[in-house]
């Protein structure tokens, strides 16, 4: 029965910020700030599924990699990013979401599904002191922190499948994610606090400055013209619709 909980606990705590995050970035493109919604809901919390279930494959995948010493640690760190990024990169640029411009929206739940089963992984491995509050704490820290910067290239990576600029969407989001492994590496291996802590919550930070990019920029930049015209329009109706 305690497993049964701790397991739950583990996937709350991998879920319900990714989800959060999913909001965040989708609620300006559907009802009601949009006449229709701009995106296939099934498709949505289909490529959600589908990062749950690689994102168990890729830690998995990341728990039977050698890392004996700082040098083998680093990389199986970056072995596992590339991975990460080249799943997602076959899923978005399949035949049916290829130059479609809602692929970018897909991006996002699918970076966020495999995020979750990551942090559930970790919070899973940690359950004898998952509810020490230092611990659980961090693990919320680390899930917002895998769950924005996933959320970011998926969109990256989405964002490139819609306009065909396929390699260099994948170099970027590789990019992102060495880099924002480097902010986390101290909390990956486990160093002494408060550096670790530190090394989560700046992880936090980077990752919020590439969403920033993403929410602003990507998001409605994969939109039509004749799309993002309309929205334009229905801002400005909007302020004098309430006066």
């Amino acid at each position: 029965m305690a497993s049964n909980v701790d397991f739950l606990v583990a996937f709350l705590l991998g879920i319900l910020p990714g989800l959060v995050i999913l909001w965040a970035s989708l609620r300006r493109f559907d009802r009601p700030q949009v006449d229709h919604t701009l995106f296939d809901d099934r498709r949505v919390f289909g490529s959600l599924a589908v990062g749950l279930i690689f994102g168990t494959v890729a830690s998995i995948f990341a728990l039977a990699l050698p890392r004996g010493d700082l040098v083998s640690f680093a990389v199986a760190v970056g072995v596992s990013f590339v991975f990460e990024e080249s799943f997602k990169l076959a899923w978005l640029n399949r035949r049916s979401y290829r130059g479609r411009f809602d692929t970018t929206f897909y991006g996002v739940p699918l970076g966020i599904g495999a995020a979750a089963s990551g942090v559930v992984a970790a919070a899973w491995a940690s359950r004898d002191i998952l509810y020490v509050p230092e611990t659980f704490a961090l693990l919320i820290v680390y899930s917002i922190s895998l769950g924005l910067v996933n959320a970011d290239t998926g969109a990256l990576i989405g964002f490139g499948a819609s306009r065909g600029d396929t390699w260099r969407a994948f170099l970027r989001a590789v990019g992102v994610r060495l880099a924002h492994g480097a902010f986390l590496s101290p909390f990956l291996l486990q160093v002494d606090e408060p550096y670790g802590a530190i090394s989560a919550v700046t992880s936090v930070g980077f990752a919020l400055l590439i969403y920033y990019y993403v929410y602003r920029e990507i998001l409605p930049g994969t939109l039509p013209e004749d799309i993002r015209r309309e929205l334009r329009r229905e801002r400005r109706r909007a302020p004098a619709a309430r006066d």
